[in-house]
């Protein structure tokens, strides 16, 4: 299975990026990668860095210039990552209205009923708050009890890195139960799950997720899956790749991207 593409990619439209489109893209290019797409912050956690940031109008004109540029050697896809739909749903069915290639959707906070816990490269917002009353274990509930709500509520296409507190905390979560209920309404709904392979570059030995979940969801009749870095600059592009291939290969999983809102396998 040759690498194809990357399916999960951020740049300074989303505001813990730091390269641009343009620069993105010659990497893919560089890299071999037949697509990439492009997968914007929107949040509306005031919390976050991302709060309000992304502009639609700015980002689809930088995705047209983009492809007028590259079309020939890649096809360059537009998307974006939401944080929390099923808390803001107002503004996730304004932003429905849009024309995306992919929506995805995605936890990127826990504890709303004090300020929120936030994974940031590697250590945490609100410390005081994470390390006085959570530990591992709730942490990992608490996330999975957010992405079964995400996951009920639906409208998007791909459920992002599921078991993404493993990456920084660099453990897995074990609660079988809840975890096959978000995998029972992934299938039923036909929303496809995403491996990602951030925690490779973090020095974790899997990806979110891993073996374990993905068989669960092929095992319960899903098929859909994509492959994505996470990248925030160049260098991240299609990192570690090869182990995502392999996975996806070892489990027999249709690897595909999305056009227009429609899974194209690849």
């Amino acid at each position: 299975m040759r690498l194809l593409a990357d399916s999960h990619v951020h740049t300074k439209f989303s505001a813990d990026a730091k390269d641009d489109m343009f620069d993105m893209c010659k990497t893919a290019v560089d890299r071999g990668l037949s697509y990439i797409c492009f997968t914007e912050h929107v949040d509306y956690n005031q919390f976050d860095a991302s709060y309000h940031y992304f502009n639609y109008d700015k980002y689809s004109d930088a995705i047209e210039r983009a492809r007028e540029k590259f079309g020939d050697k890649i096809q360059v896809l537009s998307g974006i990552e939401f944080g929390e739909p099923h808390v803001y749903q107002k503004e996730f069915e304004k932003m429905l209205s849009n024309k995306f290639d992919v929506v995805m959707a995605a936890i990127h906070y826990i504890g709303r009923d004090k300020v929120g816990v936030h994974w940031v490269d590697g250590t945490y917002e609100y410390d005081h708050v994470l390390f006085k009353d959570y530990t591992n274990e709730r942490i990992f509930h608490e996330y999975y009890e957010e992405l079964l709500q995400v996951v009920k509520l639906g409208g998007f296409d791909v459920l992002a890195h599921l078991d993404n507190p493993k990456r920084y905390l660099k453990e897995s979560g074990h609660e079988e139960e809840i975890i096959g209920e978000i995998v029972h309404e992934l299938v039923n709904a036909g929303i496809a799950i995403e491996i990602n392979t951030s925690p490779l570059r973090r020095g974790y030995h899997e990806c979110t997720p891993d073996f374990e979940i993905l068989k669960q969801y092929l095992d319960f009749g899903g098929t859909r899956v994509s492959i994505g870095s996470d990248a925030h600059c160049c260098r991240e592009v299609a990192m570690n790749f090869d182990y995502a291939v392999n996975l996806v290969r070892e489990h027999k999983a249709t690897l595909g991207i999305f056009k227009n809102r429609c899974f194209i396998t690849i």
